[in-house]
């Protein structure tokens, strides 16, 4: 139980960045110009889904590790 709520704080992070760095810092420079080319729009527009998939990976990766190094298993392993 405690894998998924891992994964599940480490999608909900990983959309937060993802938001943060594909629709505020790409977007407003990509669109500084005015009009925002088609591959563009796919980058925009997926970037945060790519970000909160690897979040959810990554947060997993790193709680298996840090449990495997401390060797604190839990009751639920």
């Amino acid at each position: 139980m405690r894998t998924v709520g891992v994964a599940i704080l480490g999608i909900f992070l990983g959309l937060v960045v993802g938001f943060l760095v594909f629709s505020e810092l790409i977007g407003r420079m990509v669109a500084a110009d005015g009009a925002v080319e088609a591959p563009w729009t796919f980058v925009i527009g997926f970037g945060p889904q790519i970000c909160a998939a690897a979040g959810g990976v990554i947060a997993v990766v790193i709680d298996s590790r840090l449990r495997r190094r401390t060797g604190n298993q839990g009751v639920d392993s």
